[in-house]
């Protein structure tokens, strides 16, 4: 009987040939900070992952070339990168005020309650043990909620995030970005332990660099390991190396009790920054008080009220994992706080009341522009983010453009909430989403977010992050969310119920982030395999001649990332990548974002989409990369990739009917 054996070397090559004569849009460039991480920082050759955060601005004038990198024959500049590493799981994210960006209460506390969470929103069938396991315990020796939150009684805590920053494949380094707190640290000898702090960049701002740090851990007289805060957002200045420590507001309490551990341990995050004829301010989030210490649901290693007495409170294990209510801030260039907006009830009515039945009220000011659209908006700072909205014992953080009010910046509270129609928790009575928030805004005043479905408001088997755009209103600030399926049809990339991240919006409306690449249901099942996408928008510039020109690239429609990086010169390189987020784009059209990497000879076995990597042999590895546009027009095409079936190895003349039933099974792929 004859024995018929497809290799994948002959399948490679074959692909190979095919997609040679095309070519693609973007070429990749890796930015590895490996030599320079693993000599000063925490490193660990089996999982140490790079993550692309954001890029460098476009530092030329593009009005005579609305090209930018796409450019024929231009050289395209080369921009930073900025990113940061992982160790191991982040358990909370590193980037949100509060757990999973709805956890108002802070109740999320234990192995059980996150389970719980994960069962009743996003509904994995893995929930138990594997998500849960995985943001508990993490997937190393370092990260895990588990260990962040019992690091008082450890003998070291490692840093799981380390930032850095690089422009060519060689050139990467970790920033020296030292957190501080010169008028409070815990104890009386108190020694801060070396790379025990968490940093991440979120911005770049010409010279220096936004983001968030935590405080790291001081080794007490006793041995333990106590942490001042867990966020606070810091401005890096990359000439100098000086870091200056965003501070927290600390202005609604009830006691000087509480306004002291609000000044001493109260969290803060930075994410954007703009200029206007007042000065440069830094946008984010500020705490103003605590949280409801009185709530035991909340205590980890002892009573909460604890906290309060004394003036010691972070040389306390009880007080390790204390939060706060917070408002949308900007700061002068010195770390100086300034309120950016109230909180309202759902009505519009202003609240003031920092805590509501157990649930602290929260503000956050993702992003700031000036604006370039007619209208009474016109030169002024506009702010999207977040913003929590009272509904009787309810508290809603929802998707908010904080829009100009016509008060002095320096005075406080210069912007008014409004909140986005359409991605509001509640449609009448009916709860759909869990929370929501819009995370950038261009100059045109187009927004992006996303808003989370609840755990029983699944759509096509996945209760999903709807990603979503909006056309500020330059008159009254109000905005209507547009969600990315609907706008296409429920077709292509953004199909019904497709879920994803919004990374980042340029000023050409090419907005990138990662999307759902795959239809299977998530409820009783596991999370879907997500992708980089570009999203070319076309609506409010149809007519404008220099968007036109750049959506023609595109083909005036979506795509993920790795259909544009296939075939041409750079294919061969470029196939050892799958792009799984983008996060920042500029408006030259470098994209920063993070791949998955088969560090093979040839990259992937073949240049499909769900290629294997050594034949499925190899492990890939999380890399941080630059998408840098090809300027040639005649060497730039799209070529997607293909969806291939993996080898098959026959062997006699016929198949039984439990044979055909397991070819069935051959499609389903690992979840990256």
């Amino acid at each position: 009987m004859s024995c018929t054996k497809f290799k994948i070397s002959m399948v490679a090559a074959s692909v190979f040939a095919a997609t040679t004569a095309n070519a693609a849009l973007y070429q990749i460039v890796e930015i590895d900070p490996t030599a320079s991480v693993s000599s000063t920082g925490i490193y660990d050759a089996k999982y140490t992952e790079f993550y692309g955060s954001a890029v460098q601005k476009t530092s030329r004038d593009l009005t005579a070339m609305s090209m930018g990198c796409f450019t024929e024959s231009d050289t395209c500049p080369d921009y930073m990168l900025y990113g940061d590493s992982r160790n191991g799981s982040e358990g909370f994210s590193y980037r949100d005020e509060v757990p999973f960006n709805m956890d108002v209460s802070f109740y999320y506390t234990d192995w059980g309650r996150n389970r719980d969470y994960c069962r009743s929103e996003l509904g994995y069938q893995t929930c138990d043990p594997a998500w849960t396991d995985k943001m508990w315990h993490s997937f190393s020796s370092i990260g895990g909620l588990r260990r962040e939150r019992d690091a008082f009684v450890a003998s070291e805590y490692k840093s799981n995030a380390q930032p850095f920053k690089g422009d060519t494949a060689t050139s990467a380094a970790m920033l020296d970005v030292k957190p501080t707190s010169a008028a409070y640290t815990p104890g009386t000898n108190a020694t801060l332990e070396d790379n025990s702090a968490n940093i991440v960049v979120n911005q770049p701002d010409e010279t220096k660099v936004i983001g968030t740090t935590s405080s790291g851990y001081y080794k007490l007289d006793s041995g333990n390991l106590a942490t001042i805060y867990r966020q606070r957002g810091y401005v890096f200045d990359t000439v100098s190396k000086d870091t200056t420590m965003l501070l927290p507001l600390a202005n609604n309490y009830d006691n000087s009790q509480e306004k002291l551990i609000t000044e001493q341990m109260g969290r803060t995050m930075a994410w954007d920054s703009f200029t206007d004829s007042s000065g440069t301010y830094y946008v984010g989030s500020a705490a103003v008080g605590p949280f409801d210490y009185n709530d035991d649901n909340k205590n980890w290693g002892g009573d909460l009220n604890n906290c309060l007495s004394g003036n010691d409170p972070a040389a306390k294990r009880e007080c390790q994992n204390f939060a706060f209510a917070s408002k949308a801030a900007v700061w002068k260039v010195d770390g100086t706080a300034i309120t950016a907006s109230v909180w309202t009830e759902t009505n519009g009515n202003p609240y003031s009341a920092r805590n509501v039945d157990k649930k602290a009220m929260q503000g956050s000011a993702r992003s700031a522009v000036i604006s370039a659209v007619d209208g009474n908006l016109k030169g002024l700072p506009v702010l999207v983010g977040l913003n929590s909205y009272r509904d009787g014992s309810n508290v809603f953080n929802q998707a908010t453009v904080f829009k100009p009010n016509g008060t002095a910046i320096t005075s406080g509270n210069a912007w008014s909430p409004v909140a986005i129609e359409r991605a509001k928790i509640k449609d009448g009575d009916d709860y759909i989403y869990t929370n929501s928030v819009a995370t950038d805004i261009n100059e045109q005043l187009v927004l992006i977010g996303e808003a989370k479905r609840r755990g029983d408001k699944r759509e096509n088997g996945a209760a999903a992050n709807r990603m979503f755009l909006a056309q500020v209103n330059s008159s009254s600030g109000g905005a209507s969310a547009q969600y990315f399926d609907e706008l296409n049809g429920n077709s292509g990339i953004f199909f019904r119920g497709v879920g994803g991240k919004t990374g980042a919006i340029n000023n050409f409306n090419e907005i990138v982030g990662a999307v759902d690449a795959e239809q299977a249901t998530e409820f009783y099942g596991k999370k879907r395999r997500q992708r980089g996408f570009i999203y070319p928008y076309t609506v409010v510039d149809a007519n404008n001649p220099d968007m036109v020109k750049r959506r023609d690239v595109f083909q005036n429609k979506p795509w993920l990332l790795d259909d544009l990086t296939n075939g041409g010169t750079f294919s061969a390189e470029n196939n050892k990548y799958r792009i799984i987020d983008a996060a920042d784009i500029n408006d030259d059209g470098v994209i920063a974002a993070t791949a998955i990497k088969c560090p093979t000879a040839q990259g992937y076995d073949t240049t499909g989409h769900n290629s294997y990597c050594g034949n499925g042999q190899t492990t890939e590895k999380v890399v941080a990369v630059k998408l840098i546009p090809i300027s040639n027009a005649n060497e730039r095409s799209i070529t997607p990739r293909t969806i291939e079936a993996p080898p098959v190895e026959r062997k006699g003349g016929s198949l039984g009917w439990m044979a055909m039933i397991f070819l069935g099974f051959l499609g389903l792929r690992r979840n990256k």
